[in-house]
C-alpha cells in the first residue's frame, strides 16, 4: 500500500526514538547503532585478551603435571641415559616444571600470564625476617634431619673454619649447576601452587602439590638413574620413597607458608629450595657415616620426613591450617581481581 508523507514522518520519528538512547546524565544519547558498534568492538577486544577456551584452558594443572613429568622423565631416560651425558646436562631435566608452566601460560593466558610469572621470579622485597627463615631456618632443619636419624648424633663432627667456604660453594654449585631450585620452582610454586590453593585451599592444595612433586622425583628411585644404593630391594625402595614423599609434603607446607607471606614470590621459593638442597649436601661432611643414597634410614628420607613433618605441624597449628593464605588473598589475589595490583 502506498505511504503518505505523514506516514513517512511518523516512521522516521519512531526509528529516531528506537535508535536513540538517553544517557544517565540526561544528555542526548548516542545513536544505538554506534553504541552497538562500540559494544561489539569491546567484546571482540575482551575475547582476544581473555584466556583461550578449550581443554587446555579448562584443565591447566592436569596438562602442567603431565608435561612436566613427560619432559623430565623423557629427557633423563631417553637422552641422558643412552648418551651418558655429564652431570650439568643431566640437571637440565629439572627445567621440566618451569618450561611446562611457561608453555601452558602462553597458550592459556598469553603474554600477561607469562609476564606475571617472570615478575614473581624477581620479586625480592619481602622483608628481612623471611630471608632469615629461608637462609637460616631451613639449613637448621636440614642439620636436624641428620641428627634425628639413629646414630646421627654420635656420628657428628664439629666443623672447622674451612667448612664455611665449602658451605657457601655448595650454594653456588647447587644454584647454577644442580638445576633444581632455579629450574623447578617457576613451575611448582609459580604456576601450580596459586591454582592449587584456589581450587583445594592452602593446606589440602599444598599436600597434593607436595605428593606430586615427590612423584616427579620417581626416576631417582627406580630405573637406570636410581640412587637407592647397591643393596636396594623393592621393599627398601618403597619405604624410602614413602619417607621422601612425607618429607617433601612437609617442606612444601613450610614453603607455602613463607610464600603466602611474601606475596607469592617465586624468588623466595627458589631460595628455600636452594637452602634445602645445598645445606643438605654440605652437611654430609659433618657426618662421615651418612649414606649418600636414598635408603630407608638416612637424612634425606627418614630424617627429612621427621623434621619437616614436625615443622609443618607447628605451622599448621599456628596458622589454623591457613598457612598465611588470607594475607596472600588480600595482597595478591584481591588486587588482581580489582585491577589494583602493584
Amino acid at each position: 500500500m502506498p505511504t503518505t508523507g505523514n506516514d513517512r514522518r511518523q516512521a522516521v520519528g519512531a526509528a529516531d526514538r528506537i535508535f536513540k538512547v538517553q544517557s544517565l546524565t540526561g544528555r542526548c544519547g548516542r545513536w544505538a547503532v554506534y553504541r552497538s558498534f562500540d559494544v561489539t568492538t569491546a567484546d571482540t577486544a575482551q575475547r582476544q585478551g581473555a584466556p583461550r577456551e578449550g581443554l587446555l584452558a579448562r584443565h591447566p594443572l592436569v596438562f602442567f603435571f603431565l608435561l612436566a613429568s613427560a619432559f623430565t622423565w623423557g629427557y633423563w631416560w631417553l637422552i641422558v641415559v643412552p648418551l651418558n651425558l655429564p652431570g650439568p646436562l643431566f640437571a637440565l631435566g629439572a627445567a621440566g616444571p618451569t618450561v611446562s608452566a611457561f608453555l601452558v601460560l602462553a597458550l592459556t593466558s598469553g603474554k600477561p600470564g607469562v609476564l606475571r610469572l617472570l615478575h614473581s621470579m624477581v620479586h625480592w622485597r619481602v622483608g628481612v625476617p623471611w630471608y632469615l627463615v629461608t637462609l637460616v631456618g631451613v639449613p637448621v632443619l636440614m642439620l636436624l634431619a641428620y641428627l634425628v636419624v639413629p646414630g646421627g648424633l654420635a656420628d657428628f663432627r664439629a666443623p672447622d673454619w674451612s667448612f664455611l667456604p665449602f658451605y657457601l660453594s655448595e650454594f653456588a654449585l647447587t644454584l647454577f649447576l644442580a638445576g633444581g631450585p632455579l629450574l623447578e620452582e617457576g613451575g611448582w610454586r609459580g604456576f601450580a601452587l596459586p591454582r592449587m590453593q584456589r581450587r583445594h585451599g592452602p593446606l589440602v592444595g599444598t599436600v597434593i602439590l607436595g605428593a606430586l612433586w615427590a612423584l616427579w622425583h620417581l626416576p631417582i628411585f627406580v630405573g637406570p638413574l636410581a640412587a637407592t644404593g647397591p643393596d636396594a630391594t623393592f621393599v627398601s625402595v618403597s619405604i624410602a620413597f614413602v619417607e621422601f614423599t612425607i618429607g617433601l609434603i612437609g617442606f612444601s607446607i613450610v614453603t607455602t607458608w613463607v610464600l603466602n607471606n611474601c606475596r607469592g614470590s617465586v624468588l623466595m621459593a627458589i631460595l628455600l629450595h636452594l637452602a634445602f638442597d645445598a645445606a643438605g649436601a654440605a652437611f654430609i661432611v659433618l657426618f662421615p657415616s651418612a649414606s649418600p643414597y636414598y635408603v630407608p634410614v638416612c637424612w634425606q628420607t627418614l630424617g627429612i620426613a621427621i623434621v619437616q613433618s614436625v615443622a609443618a605441624l607447628v605451622i599448621i597449628v599456628a596458622t589454623r591450617g591457613q598457612l598465611g593464605y588470607q594475607r596472600y588473598q588480600r595482597e595478591v589475589e584481591l588486587p588482581a581481581m580489582t585491577g589494583t595490583a602493584r
